[in-house]
């Protein structure tokens, strides 16, 4: 590892902690500061779905993570005190995490930051970002600690500040988009109810909206939409009455409440990137938390980040790879704020649009329409990068790596290495020997590239993922497929460094 930090991150959430620890796991040194005097305290995100637990696994963060969360199975959609809908999670595909994770923020920051530390790395709270400019070599940083302000130089810095980005505020980048009306009231403790733990309540009416959600150690989120002016003394009082109006059945706030208030915000950035300055997580998009898709999206904004900024920090990469990052996140970001918004406006539904909204979502449910979109795209799942046209029965550029059986192991504990991966399928044939002698002839030409030998279709992998021929597949270290091609290509060999520069956005 270099002796001084090459890269400044600035904020040490889950999405700064994320980007600490993928570039130290590559040999990168990092300064992480966080103004707070000490670490987040309060529940604030809790869901995390399918794609960020596999981007968290990757070192090994979620058994831990598993033990101090609750698995959710479902999310049902109650309108006019009956149930409409119901999305059930256990249909998801090619993942062993076919559930949501309901885990406080503070708890994933404490899984994190154990990683963080114990891979050499140290938290500055209490350490402000004050300023900062740029030129083509670097950044210099003004911080203020508690010892007083000094000046400091970075080769990068990465802002995962939240929503009131300093980063982003000194960057001057525009955070286009607009608030919703509404306030929105939470507590996070025991409740007497009957609804289902482990699953999610969407209560609709033209009352607002009233949502239930199981949190670790039997106790539930609660939060409620206030109408524009409203008032209210207590915060508590205001979440139980609203909760007894909405709710068909029993539900009564017991003991310790935390309580907050909260508005919701749709907003993107119009960059990601200036320069040597990049923005992730809250600090470049802010949307509602319908669907619980926040944290997921910061997360992965970092492991697609951190890959990339470790190449360029070591020389491998230019830094068009960032770019390229900045135009694939921008286009996820654009879409889960869409995403999001429609479902925060169609709690919201009155009149014939709330009985056209009910139908539809029956319709949904009973086609199982639900469950094969809906649920697929609000897990993040079913998000791809723009990639060329390749594909290989249900493998295809662009992409998540699908998780299937390895007999014993997961396909993509294969992604456990920092660098690019190299899948060689054998195919439902008998071609098992020879790419055997592919596979061996790669790892002697391209020390950089991890090659592995996918077992054959005894062990139903082919099967899953419908590959029925000899199959090469190119995976970038953020789990994306970069490329498929036929592994007995003369010029495979050959063409690994360009596809693998293809896969990071290239010089």
């Amino acid at each position: 590892m270099t002796e001084s930090p090459k890269v400044l991150v600035v904020g040490a959430g889950p999405v700064g902690l994320v980007t600490g620890i993928e570039l130290l796991r590559r040999g990168v040194a990092v300064r992480l500061v966080d103004r707070s005097e000490r670490p987040n305290p309060h529940s604030k995100a809790i869901a995390l779905w399918p794609r960020g637990i596999e981007a968290l696994a990757r070192y090994g963060a979620a058994e831990e993570l598993h033990r101090r969360g609750v698995v959710l199975r479902a999310q049902n959609y109650h309108s006019q005190g009956r149930r409409v809908a119901r999305l059930a999670f256990g249909g998801l595909r090619r993942t062993r995490y076919p559930y949501a994770l309901s885990i406080p923020q503070r708890e994933t920051e404490g899984v994190l930051r154990d990683v963080f530390l114990g891979l050499g790395g140290a938290i500055e709270f209490g350490t402000s970002l004050t300023g900062f400019t740029q030129d083509g070599n670097g950044v210099e940083a003004a911080l203020e600690t508690g010892d007083g302000p000094r000046t400091e130089r970075f080769d990068w810095l990465v802002g995962c500040d939240g929503a009131h980005s300093t980063v982003r505020d000194i960057l001057g980048v525009p955070f286009r988009g607009s608030s919703y009306p509404q306030q929105f009231l939470l507590t996070d403790g025991p409740v007497r109810t009957s609804l289902a733990h482990d699953e999610v309540h969407y209560f609709m009416s033209p009352a607002g909206i009233l949502v239930v959600v199981g949190l670790p150690g039997g106790l539930y989120r609660t939060f409620v939409s206030v109408a524009p002016g409203h008032s209210w003394e207590d915060a508590r009082e205001a979440v139980q009455q609203a909760a007894s109006e909405r709710c068909p059945v029993p539900i009564e706030l017991v003991g310790e409440q935390q309580t907050g208030v909260f508005r919701v915000h749709r907003k993107t950035a119009d960059r990601f990137r200036s320069g040597r300055v990049l923005l992730a997580g809250d600090a470049a998009h802010i949307h509602s938390p319908a669907g619980g898709q926040g944290l997921n999206t910061g997360i992965e904004d970092a492991a697609s980040l951190a890959w990339r900024l470790a190449g360029v920090c070591e020389g491998r990469y230019g830094d068009r790879v960032l770019d390229q990052w900045e135009a694939e996140r921008l286009g996820v970001a654009r879409a889960v704020v869409g995403d999001t918004d429609r479902q925060t406006r169609m709690w919201m539904m009155s009149g014939w649009r709330a009985r056209a909204r009910d139908a539809v979502l029956g319709a949904g449910e009973r086609s199982g329409a639900l469950n094969r979109v809906v649920v697929p795209r609000q897990a993040q799942l079913s998000f791809a990068y723009p990639a060329p046209r390749e594909r290989a029965g249900r493998l295809r550029a662009g992409m998540r790596l699908p998780d299937v059986p390895l007999g014993g192991r997961w396909l993509r504990d294969e992604l456990s290495s920092a660098a690019p991966l190299l899948l060689l399928f054998p195919g439902t044939g008998k071609h098992r020997k020879e790419v055997g002698g592919v596979a061996e002839r790669f790892r002697k030409a391209h020390e950089d590239v991890r090659v592995v030998v996918v077992p054959d279709a005894a062990d139903k992998a082919h099967a899953l993922l419908g590959v029925k021929r000899p199959c090469a597949v190119l995976v970038r270290p953020d789990g994306a497929v970069a490329a498929l091609r036929d592994p007995f290509d003369d010029e495979l060999t050959a063409a690994l460094p360009a596809l693998a520069e293809t896969a990071t956005g290239g010089r």
